[in-house]
């Protein structure tokens, strides 16, 4: 080796302990938020073997996005084979996939002529930017960086095919598309931005001297162009309408949505540039609202401060390139989740890939900087010095937050206290973490004041009103009845989000556990208020019928209702074989052995998870054994 390339790898090394030592106490934290739902509770991802049909299992087990994210659940499903449900390794394995795609960012950054020390620059900004945390120490964000490393593969096999050129060129292409571009697009659909950033390289990078695109560039723009209208045409048509079906579940408009996504990049701007520690968190839900152009009167502005940007990237196209391509990269970045589609208004994790947009800015800046000697360079490298040590320090301190689920949410709800949902996970929090066998215990206090406040901040806060009742049942405590009321009135009237649907599934799941003290008939009012809402899919219409009947039949003991309940859920989904299964297990209860075994013969040709094939061969094996009594296994 080299006296240069030791050099190097000391570097990289020293780089590599230096980001890991700011992560290292965030680690120990917990599973939260998503994690749980995506995560923890999905059972094809605990793997006890690496069969193909286990693989296969884990593979169609993704509940987020259209497509699943199969290449992150089978991360996740490796993740669990080895070290089981220990966050501590989930947590690692995120941090190692920042510290690689930390490599590509350097790799990326000298194709795109910056020198090494400033795209070791540009690389350190991104790797200690406090913006990251949560696509680190969140895990099931590992989605995100998953498809950013494989996007930036993917980008890096691109750029050197298209400099090569010839057989060597067409194979880096080749991998480039056929390999690491699906790899980044089923991580997480994100990818399939690949090819703007392509297109937005190949506009500033690959022109000749006359300022036009080579045969491979024009053909690849009009492709693109193409694409794009496709896409618009396919969501305008009657085909398309399900992408925009997600607006029944929110609280805001289309046009609300990109009103306010204006002001949200410049939030997002702010948090990459300006690191503080208070304006981070994982929720960004007390961000007003954009309901017009001038309400609030901040939304014009931040909307024409867009378009000069874009104007910027194209006045400088040519004299700073860099700096143009490092706009593009930021606003393409967001070109997915922060413009048309019904996603939640702002998350952090969303920058994980756009924020090298923003690096390679600050560090082209102050390299050009410090190529005029005295005082500008020593100004370059002091700012750029600073700038490295207050990232870490604010990292650093963010890490330590997530360190400890308790810290971590009394932190969140420090720095967002209008958050209704970090009032909401403070008090959750509480709940957890301390015995509460009485009202007279401090925990109470302090859990029953957010979950309240959570309630008064947000009208369509639907948890923590179950929070409250839940706090009640295990402090001993009555039930204040309004409670009840309000939360069957928000389920009825408000819109009924993925997160509100899991408030009934949590009423089926703790009264089953037996930590719910609700009557039979408050439960029946709860699920009766979210089935008579009018923004309910069939879909979900099902599924709430088929909790309603695990309550029945395991808690109120009422197999009849139970089986009034699956049959109205089969009427809207026939071939549901979760729903099937059920139905199964009560026909074993009431003796119509002859009814269950036809219904499981229609399961044998059906895909089932692990789960409900064990329960089949249970329900066999009940069968044969005549303990028909032991045989249900609510779901």
């Amino acid at each position: 080796m080299s006296g240069r390339a030791l050099l190097s790898a000391v570097v990289a090394a020293f780089c590599a302990c230096s980001v890991t030592t700011v992560y290292w106490s965030g680690l120990d934290g917990e599973f939260f938020f998503d994690d749980q739902a995506n995560i923890h509770h999905v059972e094809e991802l605990k793997l006890d073997s690496l069969s193909l049909a286990a693989l296969k299992e884990a593979w169609g087990s993704g509940v987020a996005g259209p497509g699943g994210r199969p290449i992150a659940q089978i991360s996740f499903a490796l993740n669990y084979f080895f070290d089981g449900l220990s966050p501590f390794a989930y947590k690692v394995t995120n941090l190692g996939i920042h510290l690689v795609t930390g490599v590509l960012i350097f790799l990326v950054a000298r194709c795109l002529r910056l020198t090494p020390v400033f795209a070791g620059l540009a690389t350190m900004l991104w790797l200690l930017n406090p913006i990251q945390i949560t696509s680190v120490l969140y895990v099931v964000q590992r989605m995100t960086s998953l498809s950013a490393l494989f996007l930036l593969a993917a980008f890096l096999f691109h750029m050197k095919g298209r400099q090569c050129g010839g057989i060597r060129g067409g194979l880096s292409l080749l991998v480039a598309w056929s390999v690491f571009f699906p790899l980044s697009f089923f991580s997480k659909e994100t990818g399939a931005l690949f090819p703007l950033f392509v297109l937005a390289w190949e506009l500033l990078f690959r022109r000749d001297a006359r300022g036009e695109l080579d045969r491979f560039g024009k053909i690849f723009a009009v492709g693109v162009g193409l694409c794009i209208a496709l896409g618009v045409a396919y969501g305008l048509l009657a085909m398309g309408q399900w992408l925009w079906a997600g607006y029944d579940m929110r609280s805001f408009s289309l046009a609300e949505r990109v009103l306010t996504e204006g002001r949200v990049l410049w939030l997002y701007l702010g948090l990459i540039l300006f690191p503080r520690l208070g304006a981070y968190g994982l929720y960004h839900d007390d961000l007003a609202l954009s309901s017009g152009l001038l309400a609030p009167w901040t939304t014009v502005p931040a909307l024409l401060g867009l378009f000069c940007l874009i104007a910027i990237a194209w006045q400088l196209r040519r004299r700073a390139t860099l700096l143009s391509f490092g706009i593009l990269w930021f606003l393409i970045g967001h070109g997915l989740e922060s413009t048309v589609l019904p996603l939640e208004i702002a998350h952090e994790h969303r920058n994980y890939l756009p924020s090298f947009g923003v690096a390679l800015v600050l560090a082209w800046a102050l390299m050009t900087l410090a190529q005029t000697p005295g005082w500008k360079r020593t100004l370059s490298v002091t700012l750029a010095v600073a700038m490295l040590a207050y990232s870490a320090v604010v990292t650093g301190l963010r890490a330590h937050q997530f360190g400890d689920e308790l810290r971590r949410t009394q932190f969140e709800v420090l720095h967002h206290p209008e958050s209704a949902r970090a009032q909401y996970e403070a008090g959750r929090a509480l709940v957890l973490h301390f015995e509460i066998s009485s009202r007279n215990v401090p925990a109470y206090f302090f859990a029953r004041t957010h979950y309240e406040r959570a309630g008064r901040l947000s009208p369509d806060a639907k948890r923590s009103w179950l929070g409250l009742i839940q706090l009640n049942c295990k402090a001993k405590v009555p039930i204040e009845k309004v409670w009840v009321v309000e939360l069957a009135d928000r389920l009825h009237k408000g819109p009924l989000g993925p997160g509100d649907r899991n408030v009934l599934l949590s009423v089926k799941e703790m009264s089953i556990a037996g930590n719910l003290c609700l009557e039979r008939q408050e439960v029946e009012e709860l699920f009766a208020a979210a089935l008579s809402n009018a923004t309910v899919h069939p879909g979900v219409r099902a599924i709430l019928h088929s909790w309603l009947a695990d309550y029945l039949a395991v808690v109120a003991r009422d197999i009849s209702a139970a089986e009034a309940e699956l049959n109205k859920s089969l009427a809207i989904s026939p071939t549901d074989s979760a729903t099937l299964l059920k139905l199964a297990q009560l026909r074993y209860l009431q003796g119509r052995n002859a009814d269950a075994s036809k219904l499981l013969e229609r399961l044998d040709v059906a895909t089932l998870p692990r789960l409900d094939r064990t329960t089949i061969e249970v329900l066999r094996g009940c069968l044969t054994s005549a303990q028909a009594e032991k045989c249900f296994l609510a779901k």
